[in-house]
Order: structure tokens, then C-alpha cells, then sequence
């Protein structure tokens, strides 16, 4: 399956290596097919950086973890108002760019759309009970 992940689950995988998110991405590295945007990996990264104050080892070694496993995509153009917080848009237009059959996210904005052009929008325990 081709799932995305946003920022907010990647960012919790790095966070507890022990926890729903970490365990989440493994298994899109593992059995799935992981879709990223580089809109997606600099969001994750001003965010364990500049928010989180990560090393910069560690924030580079992850988004090259990223990187080399992930397909990289250019988001989908869409309209603002797609979403209801606009700068979720380019996340959006990364599944549907990546034909993504998922977007994995903690994001209530993006969660309330549920799906959008069959792509389901679930959060990382939902889709862990449909994987695990």
C-alpha cells in the first residue's frame, strides 16, 4: 500500500522510538510503500530542530533514512481552502500526487476531511490496528 506520513508522525517516531508512530513507520518501511515530499522532510525538520532541538546528526541522519527509502513526489497543486488549515495543502497534495492509499496523520485538521479522492486520512493508531 502507498501511505504517507506527515511531519506530526514522523516527528513522534523520532521523539519515542518506542511508540505507535515509531512503530508505524517501520512498518511502512517494511511491508508498505512510503510516499514523502520535500515539503514533508523540511517541515520535519524545522521542527525537531528549531522546536525540539535535535542534533543536527540526528535530524540529518533521519531525513536521509527518509530519503532513501521513501519515494519522493512533488505535492499536487490545490486550491487553499482544500484544507481547513492551509498550510496542510501541500501534505494533501503529496498523497494525492504519490497516489498515496493512506495519509497517516495526528493532524485534526486533516483528519476531519477522513478521506479525499480515496484516500483514506487516518490517524497512526487506526492505521497500526489495520496493519498490526
Amino acid at each position: 500500500m502507498r501511505v504517507v506520513l506527515d511531519s506530526s508522525v514522523l516527528i513522534a517516531a523520532a521523539i519515542s522510538r518506542a511508540g505507535t508512530c515509531s512503530a508505524v513507520l517501520e512498518d511502512v518501511i517494511a511491508r508498505n510503500h512510503l510516499v514523502i515530499s520535500e515539503h514533508i522532510l523540511a517541515e520535519v525538520e524545522r521542527k525537531l530542530r528549531e522546536k525540539l532541538g535535535f542534533p543536527v546528526r540526528e535530524v540529518r541522519a533521519l531525513l536521509s533514512l527518509l530519503r532513501r527509502v521513501g519515494e519522493l513526489v512533488v505535492p499536487a497543486d490545490l486550491p487553499p481552502n482544500a484544507c481547513r488549515d492551509a498550510t496542510n495543502t501541500p501534505t494533501l497534495g503529496t498523497a494525492l500526487s504519490g497516489k498515496a492509499a493512506a495519509l497517516v496523520t495526528g493532524d485534526k485538521g486533516l483528519l476531519a476531511l477522513t478521506i479525499c479522492r480515496r484516500i483514506r486520512i487516518i490517524g497512526p493508531a487506526q492505521f497500526w490496528a489495520i496493519q498490526g
